[in-house]
C-alpha cells in the first residue's frame, strides 16, 4: 500500500480500518461471482461462501516506502472442496489454488482494464469496487493485490482509476429486463443453483435459480423448460445470465422464445439545470415574442371571434 504519508507498520487506525473493511465487503461479492456467476443473492449465505472469504488479519511490516499488510485466507478448494470436486460447467472464473484475495485482485485488474466482455463481475460487484474512493480519500494513493497464486506475477493496482472505471461499466451497463426464455436444460451445478440452458440455434445460456427449490433444476435435466425471470447484461450489452425466478415444462412459444434476449437501449440521463429568474422558463413566461401592441393583439383576437 502506498500512501501520501510514509507510516511503515505504524499505519493509522483510521486508513487501517477503511482497507480492511473494503476487502471485507468486496470479498463475498467477489468469490460469489467467480464461483456462482452472481455477485449477490436472496436467502441466508452458503457456508462455503463464508469460509471461502474468511480473511484474517496478521499485522503490518514496512517494504521501502510501502506498508504492507499481511492477512491469510485458505484456497478456494480446501474452503469449498464440493464446489470444485464436480465437474465444471463453464470456463472457471476460479481455480481450486486462488483465495479471495487474487480473485478481489484479478476482478481489479479486468476493471483497470475496462473489460465490457467480463464474467468476472456485474453491477452490484462494479459498485463494491466503486465504494473503494471512500479509502483513496484517506492518503491512500494506490493498493496492490496478488492476481495469481504464488505471487510470481505483477501485482494488481487499485487506485482512483479503477474507482472510475467501475462507475463507467457500471454507467454503460444495461438495465436487466423480465425475460422468458425456452430451452433445453442441458447441465446443473446443484451446490451453486447453477444451470446451463440450450437454446434453438446452439446458444448456451447461464442461469442461476434465484427462487424456489433447487431439486427442480435435477427435475427437468435433459428437457426442454420454460424460464421466467431477469436478464442480466455486462457494460458490452451481451447476455451475462438468466436469474430465474420460475422454471415450468412448458415450452409453448418455443420459436418466439428460444433466443438470447437483447438488451434494451439506456435511456441517455438528460441533466437538469436549476431555474432562477435569468434562466430557464422564467426568463420568457408571461413575455409575447412579437413586437405587436395589446391593442393589436386584442383587436386581432376580435377579428378571430367574429
Amino acid at each position: 500500500m502506498n500512501t501520501e504519508t510514509e507510516f511503515g507498520a505504524d499505519v493509522p487506525l483510521a486508513i487501517s480500518s477503511a482497507l480492511l473493511r473494503r476487502l471485507d465487503e468486496t470479498a463475498r461479492p467477489c468469490v460469489r461471482m467467480a464461483i456462482e456467476g452472481a455477485s449477490a443473492s436472496v436467502g441466508a449465505p452458503p457456508a462455503w461462501l463464508e469460509r471461502a472469504s474468511d480473511i484474517r488479519t496478521v499485522g503490518f511490516s514496512q517494504r521501502g516506502s510501502q506498508s504492507i499488510l499481511h492477512v491469510r485466507s485458505p484456497k478456494l478448494g480446501d474452503a469449498a472442496p464440493e464446489i470444485f470436486d464436480q465437474q465444471k460447467i463453464w470456463p472457471g472464473i476460479a481455480s481450486a489454488e486462488d483465495t479471495v484475495i487474487q480473485l478481489i485482485g484479478k476482478t481489479g485488474q479486468s476493471v483497470r482494464r475496462q473489460e465490457t466482455a467480463s464474467d468476472l463481475y456485474d453491477q452490484p460487484l462494479l459498485r463494491h469496487f466503486s465504494s473503494w474512493q471512500r479509502l483513496f480519500k484517506r492518503e491512500v494513493r494506490e493498493v496492490h493485490l496478488p492476481a495469481s497464486f504464488g505471487g510470481d506475477s505483477i501485482p494488481v493496482t487499485l487506485d482512483i482509476s479503477v474507482v472510475e472505471n467501475a462507475r463507467s461499466l457500471s454507467d454503460q451497463t444495461p438495465m436487466p429486463r423480465q425475460i422468458r426464455i425456452v430451452g433445453r436444460l442441458d447441465m446443473i451445478r446443484y451446490s451453486t443453483r447453477s444451470f446451463g440452458l440450450v437454446l434453438d440455434r446452439g446458444e448456451e445460456v447461464h442461469g442461476v435459480l434465484l427462487e424456489g427449490d433447487p431439486e427442480l433444476l435435477k427435475k427437468f435435466l435433459g428437457k426442454e423448460i420454460t424460464v421466467f425471470g431477469k436478464a442480466i447484461y455486462r457494460p458490452s450489452g451481451t447476455l451475462l445470465r438468466v436469474d430465474a425466478q420460475e422454471i415450468l415444462d412448458s415450452t409453448a412459444g418455443r420459436e418466439a422464445f428460444s433466443t438470447v434476449p437483447e438488451a434494451f437501449s439506456k435511456i441517455p440521463r438528460i441533466d437538469r439545470r436549476p431555474q432562477s429568474n435569468r434562466a430557464g422558463v422564467a426568463t420568457f413566461f408571461g413575455i409575447w415574442p412579437g413586437e405587436e401592441t395589446d391593442e393589436e393583439l386584442l383587436a386581432a383576437l376580435g377579428e378571430l371571434r367574429n
